[in-house]
């Protein structure tokens, strides 16, 4: 039908949409000419557009030829009484009013259209998340059910279908035991079927753990999450078994490291200890535990001053911080009290680096050199008295004759004076210190000689009697106490009887010396088997050994007392040619404690 719209507005140019389309099948318009007083309104330019004509004469527009039907839509009463006046007859003509239902059907078609096209959208973009989902779920390594309120699968990954061995729409609608059967997870199906009612009742994630036994060993974390309606109801489950072989192996070989390490450090003769930036204890290994009474325990997250001594707490937190500022190590010796005794040290401190090279605490090796130190102290006092026994033997043979004729003339010169005699006095003076320098030469022959041990096989308890049934007697113990600590079963040990016998005499007579008769000698015998040696020890309660002169007592001529000083340094040779060592200690009541310590013997 052959149409001519008077108002080329919004409405117009929707109408002419409308015309040019599929919805209006059984009216079918025509649009031949549109007119509107604007040359610029909506509809005149789009009608221009689709080669319609267009004026803003409404008398030009009524000549179009052939026109059958006239669409008002100005909305204004005066345009419509001018179209009645000049409408051609047989047009049909509708008003504004009646052009609404136009309006309505092309508002209806266009929500329409939109919601076709929205529903459309929404598909495509349902396809495409459906699509992405699955593509995402199937690239998940781990293996993926979905199953509904009845524990049948709804849906899996591709990971599961290949590792059961079938196509994933061949998994939907079977159960647990179904999907499961003739595969290694068979046996786990009885068990997770209580699980899946458990998660459907409760509404709470279970896990747990699968193992494939060897020889084909292999560990599955399984959990099983509840889906949640919008209601808060179960309606299904996500069933995951994540693998987790390559963590449990893992696991094991750190476990074991760590085991080796933990061996490593117990098993460690040295001090070690692992402390973090504050210098709280991480790892203490037992020796240095034990060093000072502790277990390994008590040192953990503690500083060294609530553990240790605090001098020597000072001391270690001063070493660690220097560690700490240079991220370097360094080296110490260090000098630690340890019963009353001091031990020495070679330590060595370093930092504890994370991956980019920052320090995370400090480590301490500790090596306890003491008996190291000794023996190098021993092998020099053994070249001194060596060299000096060379240079004694000398000097002894060349005063020995002189004295000899000294003391000839001299109690020749006795015999022949009165003792009234002015001079008798001198002769006795010069015989009395001539047969004094004799005994001194006798001494250094004595030393110099060293004599080698004639070994046998004793018990050092029978020294130890056999000496003092020796010093019993004599004056000057009159008024000592002796008490006896004998170890009972001690090993035997290898030795020249008379030569120890003369080394704990001579202890003991410097222990009465130093009492100056008067006072209390304590004799024990002990058998350290660590060290596989015997000791007898000599313990006085005299005024003990000032700590400036302990390392000169072993050295020949020395004395404090105004003696030839050769005892202590005959001594030392005598039990250093019996591969032991003299320790000396300060006792608790101030005295001084001479320790012989000997290897024992053990009969092959």
């Amino acid at each position: 039908m052959k149409t001519v719209i008077i108002g080329g507005g919004r409405a117009c140019r929707e109408i002419i949409e409308l015309a040019s389309g599929t919805f209006m099948r059984e009216l079918r318009l025509e649009i031949a000419c549109v007119m509107d007083s604007d040359p610029d309104a909506t509809g005149m330019v789009y009608a221009r557009k689709e080669g319609i004509n267009t004026t803003t004469d409404i008398q030009q527009a009524m000549e179009t030829p052939g026109i059958e039907l006239v669409l008002e839509l100005t909305g204004r009463d005066e345009v419509l009484k001018q179209i009645h006046k000049i409408i051609p007859l047989g047009v049909k003509l509708i008003d504004h009013t009646i052009a609404r239902i136009f309006w309505d059907l092309l508002n209806a078609q266009t929500d329409q259209m939109s919601r076709i096209d929205e529903l459309a959208r929404l598909e495509e973009k349902l396809d495409k998340e459906r699509n992405f989902l699955q593509l995402l779920v199937d690239s998940i390594p781990e293996l993926i059910v979905v199953l509904d309120k009845d524990k049948k699968a709804m849906r899996v990954n591709r990971s599961f279908s290949n590792y059961i061995g079938i196509e994933p729409e061949e998994a939907v609608g079977k159960t647990c035991r179904e999907l499961f059967e003739g595969t290694d997870f068979e046996d786990h199906c009885e068990r997770e079927v209580a699980m899946l009612d458990d998660t459907l009742r409760t509404g709470e994630s279970f896990s747990s753990i699968w193992i494939i036994p060897p020889p084909n060993e292999i560990h599955w974390e399984v959990t099983r999450t509840p889906l949640i309606s919008a209601e808060g109801r179960p309606e299904g489950i996500l069933a995951t078994w994540h693998r987790i072989t390559d963590q449990v192996m893992l696991r094991r070989e750190i476990e074991t490291a760590e085991e080796r390490f933990r061996s490593f450090i117990d098993s460690a003769h040295d001090w070690i200890s692992m402390k973090d930036l504050e210098g709280r204890y991480i790892i203490v290994n037992p020796v240095t535990a034990s060093a000072f009474g502790h277990e390994p325990e008590d040192f953990f997250g503690k500083k060294a001053d609530e553990v240790l001594p605090k001098k020597l707490a000072k001391l270690i937190q001063k070493h660690d911080q220097e560690v700490i500022e240079c991220n370097c190590h360094r080296s110490y010796e260090e000098v630690i009290p340890i019963e009353g005794r001091d031990h020495y040290f070679q330590t060595v401190r370093f930092p504890l680096q994370d991956y980019n090279g920052s320090a995370l605490g400090v480590c301490t090796i500790m090596r306890d050199v003491t008996s190291e130190k000794e023996l190098r102290d021993q092998l020099v006092q053994s070249s001194k008295l060596v060299a000096i026994g060379q240079l004694a033997a000398g000097v002894a043979h060349e005063i020995n004759n002189p004295l000899t004729g000294i003391l000839a003339y001299a109690e020749d010169m006795e015999e022949d004076l009165n003792s009234h005699d002015e001079h008798y006095e001198d002769i006795a003076v010069i015989i009395r210190e001539t047969k004094r320098c004799r005994d001194i030469v006798k001494n250094l022959l004595d030393f110099a000689r060293q004599e080698a041990p004639k070994l046998e096989e004793i018990n050092p308890n029978q020294i130890v009697n056999q000496a003092l049934s020796l010093v019993e007697k004599l004056p000057q113990f009159r008024n000592i106490e002796i008490e006896m600590d004998i170890a009972q079963n001690i090993p035997l040990i290898q030795c020249d009887q008379q030569q120890i016998q003369q080394v704990l005499l001579n202890l003991m007579l410097n222990a009465a010396d130093a009492m100056k008769g008067k006072g209390r000698i304590t004799l024990t015998t002990r058998y350290g088997k660590r060290q596989d040696r015997c000791m007898i020890s000599v313990e006085d309660n005299g005024p003990g050994i000032p700590e400036n002169l302990i390392d000169k007592i072993f050295e020949p001529f020395f004395s404090t007392k105004g003696t030839n000083g050769l005892g202590l340094a005959v001594s030392w040779g005598i039990v250093e040619r019996h591969r032991g060592t003299i320790e000396v200690d300060m006792a608790d009541e101030g005295g001084a404690i001479f320790n012989i310590v000997l290897p024992a013997y053990h009969k092959s």
